[in-house]
């Protein structure tokens, strides 16, 4: 093979090199501007039963069609989770009880390229507020053969929620109920007294947060002569 057969041999071979390193390029600069999925989504942080019913997320990528979506609510993956036209999602949280939750959303893109995120948030119930049973003044000191009287106001945001009982001996074996109003008023009257009297009396109130008072009335009975 003379020089001339040489040079145009290396010649070729440099051309298809050329040629193939062009091609190499152009597919890593392809793969290149085809970024990762990226995500972002509601962030509800703390709120109340019933305030926050839903969180979408929103996926953004060069070929939405091709996206894996991974979704999963305190650590268990949810099915049938696939994005809409636009790239939406989303997630139905009104069967979850209070406390802290978990979500996270893993993207994958059909050059498996991932992106994750995640988000934290509390369902707590309303506060109702406090159980309280204020009695009115009276005496506790009583003559023998006479009546007492016991009155009061139990307080609460609700109401129509409270157990309320009374009982003359232990109140967790024996009680009857406080008869009040609306607006939470009671009187009782213990009649003819002629002994000493110990009354207990406990309220119970609050439809998701119990809270409970209880109180102790002694009366002293004083014999005549």
């Amino acid at each position: 093979m003379d020089k001339e057969q040489v040079r145009s041999l290396t010649l070729a071979f440099l051309m298809i090199g050329s040629v193939m390193l062009g091609l190499f390029f152009i597919g890593v600069e392809t793969d290149i501007s085809d970024q990762p999925p990226t995500i972002t989504g509601d962030e509800p942080g703390d709120f109340l039963v019933g305030e926050v019913t839903r969180i979408s997320i929103s996926v953004d990528d060069e070929s939405l069609d091709e996206i894996h979506l991974e979704v999963s609510l305190n650590n268990a993956k949810l099915p049938d989770t696939y994005l809409d036209e636009n790239g939406q999602y989303v997630v139905d949280i009104t069967g979850l009880n209070t406390g802290t939750h978990s979500l996270s959303i893993l993207a994958r893109d059909y050059l498996n390229q991932e992106t994750t995120w995640q988000t934290e948030f509390t369902i707590s119930y309303p506060d109702e507020g406090l159980t309280e049973i204020i009695l009115n003044d009276f005496e506790t000191t009583i003559e023998q053969g006479s009546d007492a009287i016991l009155s009061g106001n139990l307080t609460h945001t609700s109401i129509e929620t409270c157990e309320f009982v009374w009982s003359d001996s232990e109140i967790d074996e024996s009680s009857l109920n406080v008869a009040i109003n609306e607006n939470g008023s009671f009187l009782m009257e213990f009649t003819e007294l002629e002994e000493n009297l110990t009354i207990t009396m406990e309220a119970k109130c609050g439809q998701n947060l119990t809270t409970k008072d209880t109180v102790t009335i002694q009366y002293i009975v004083e014999k005549s002569e």
